[in-house]
């Protein structure tokens, strides 16, 4: 007798599976979000982003495109590191488009925690964060996945019109999205758009239309990931969310570590900026050209991703990390000889760290003394992670006090308060149940 498709298993946890054991954890990753909601909507990229889509399609679709596009843009919103999915960028956004005023915290965060878990697991058994060398990007690809579990769940789709939903959404996952560049990288848009397209599968399936649950299977994982993949993993009962890690500044993961390094050295030692002479920034071969390949100037991106310049700004201006908006450049000329004094040099010793970790070995000159450091971890990873009080501290550096900051506060609190869900659809801006959202018509499930 032929063994049932993963999908049978996969559909019955989301369709059943509870959060109870995490949920004070789903609730600081979820205010996480709201700090990268809000930071996002204040760039220009961000707004422009989401004119766009709310333009396009003024409904249900273009409202969850455009939220999720803008959490993921910041470079702030959290990671799973063995995997590189951006997860709750694909589930909040969702999460909060198909609750109603009246959803009980704990069946939001049920649904987050189903969805965030099918993304991973998917995820991981593709390839993981392996798969970005080979030019797949991790997060894009299991965002239909992870969005229609979320959504079926908010639907209350039994296992088998779960199934078709996830069977549906393995269809419309997108493969090699190939190199984004410009002012305005697409990367955001189409990342958007593949959650979009996972809450229509799961609207699908409520409406009686099906998928191919067979479609996902080794073979489609293999086509994925080749030797990378590990279709055993696609159904462990591993649970995966609790491995994410919060990002403390606006910053590609992968330089973080060596972000961290730096200010731990600079304090140990006593050090100023103008005593560097030279900063040695080795790190995995998987990712050091990414750290170095475009110039900040480039656009926002490149100014969240390029190591030197996020060094320089560590030791010279550390409050300019927090800026996730980079509009204006920083008149100040120390950043750039600074920045001129690093090098990203890839280094196959720290492979077999990754990418359970992202680590990075600083060998930093200053003062006529050289320092070494190895960081396999920075603040936010599980190995160091956040609490409220850390996740308070970095609303208030990005978004300063006030309501912003607020907001923030309220959802720390979305496991233990009643209202927590009402209060949650108004910092994304949906109105009251029954009533049209802030900025155009929405369909409500």
């Amino acid at each position: 007798m032929a063994n049932p498709p993963p999908l049978d298993a996969l559909a019955q946890f989301a369709a059943s599976a509870s959060a109870h054991a995490c949920v004070a954890h789903l609730a600081l990753h979820t205010a996480d979000t709201v700090i990268a909601l809000q930071a996002g909507r204040a760039t220009a990229e961000g707004q422009a982003l989401r004119h766009f889509l709310e333009r396009t399609d003024p409904g249900l679709g273009g409202r969850v495109a455009a939220d999720s596009a803008v959490v993921r843009l910041t470079e702030i919103d959290d990671i799973h590191r063995p995997t590189a999915v951006t997860v709750s960028a694909l589930t909040v956004p969702v999460a909060v488009a198909f609750a109603r005023d009246s959803t009980a915290p704990a069946q939001f965060l049920d649904a987050l925690y189903v969805g965030q878990e099918l993304a991973l697991r998917l995820a991981r058994a593709a390839g993981g964060a392996r798969l970005l060398t080979r030019g797949q990007w991790p997060s894009l690809l299991v965002a239909p996945f992870g969005a229609a579990a979320t959504a079926g769940r908010l639907l209350g789709l039994a296992p088998d019109r779960m199934r078709q939903a996830l069977a549906l959404a393995i269809a419309h996952v997108p493969r090699q999205p190939g190199r984004f560049q410009g002012a305005r990288p697409g990367r955001w848009l189409l990342f958007g758009e593949a959650v979009r397209s996972g809450c229509m599968a799961a609207l699908a399936a409520a409406d009686g239309i099906d998928g191919d649950p067979e479609l996902l299977n080794a073979d489609w994982l293999r086509s994925v990931g080749a030797e990378l993949a590990a279709p055993e993993k696609l159904t462990s009962d591993e649970r995966l969310t609790g491995g994410l890690s919060i990002k403390p500044h606006a910053s590609a993961k992968q330089a973080l570590a060596a972000i961290h390094g730096l200010r731990a050295l600079m304090a140990r030692h006593g050090l100023r900026a103008a005593d560097i002479a030279s900063v040695e920034v080795h790190v995995p071969p998987a990712y050091a050209v990414m750290l170095d390949r475009e110039p900040p100037r480039t656009s926002r991106l490149s100014s969240l991703v390029n190591a030197p310049w996020q060094l320089a700004l560590a030791a010279v201006q550390p409050e300019l990390l927090d800026d996730v908006a980079r509009a204006a450049w920083p008149d100040n000329p120390q950043l750039a000889a600074l920045a001129a004094r690093v090098r990203v040099l890839a280094d196959p010793a720290l492979d077999a760290r990754y990418p359970e970790s992202f680590p990075a070995r600083l060998l930093l000159s200053a003062a006529g003394t050289r320092h070494e450091m190895l960081v396999t971890h920075s603040p936010g990873d599980p190995e160091l992670p956040f609490d409220a009080h850390r996740l308070l501290d970095k609303a208030r550096r990005m978004l300063g006090n006030g309501t912003a900051f607020d907001a923030v506060r309220a959802v720390l609190g979305l496991h233990e308060t009643p209202s927590a869900v009402r209060v949650l659809r108004g910092v994304f801006g949906y109105a009251a149940d029954g009533a049209a959202p802030a900025h155009g018509p929405l369909h409500n499930p």
